[in-house]
């Protein structure tokens, strides 16, 4: 049987996160959604035992992430973008591909938001 492709797909994750160019905007946590893709190497044994140990628990994951970007403040959605995939490659099994789409709110006169994404594909 050819290899099959799986990937799990985590959108619209709620952040707060002190972010922003200048220092007044970073004062004060601001909203933002991360979309996290996932490509794994291989299909999680989970596909055929249906057990939670057997896969990726994103909730971990995104506990994980939570934690790790609660202690800094950032200025710009790229540099954030990149922590987050590093952080979540340290937790997913090697080899996996990741793609981060992190959209912030920003205080832009017309503007409704704007995206920046890092990753593997």
């Amino acid at each position: 049987m050819p290899k099959k492709k799986t990937t799990l797909q985590l959108y619209q994750l709620s952040l707060r996160v002190n972010l922003g160019w200048p220092a007044q905007e970073r004062q004060k946590k601001q909203t933002v959604l991360l979309n996290i893709d996932i490509a794994f190497p291989q299909a999680p044994q989970a596909c055929e035992t249906d057990e939670l140990a057997d896969t990726t628990c994103y909730e971990s994951l995104i506990k994980i992430i939570r934690k790790k970007i609660a202690k800094k403040n950032y200025r710009l959605i790229e540099h954030l973008s990149r922590e987050i995939y590093f952080i979540a490659s340290t937790y997913l099994p090697n080899k996996t591909k990741i793609k981060i789409t992190l959209t912030k709110f920003p205080p832009i006169n017309k503007l409704k938001n704007a995206s920046f994404c890092y990753g593997d594909f």
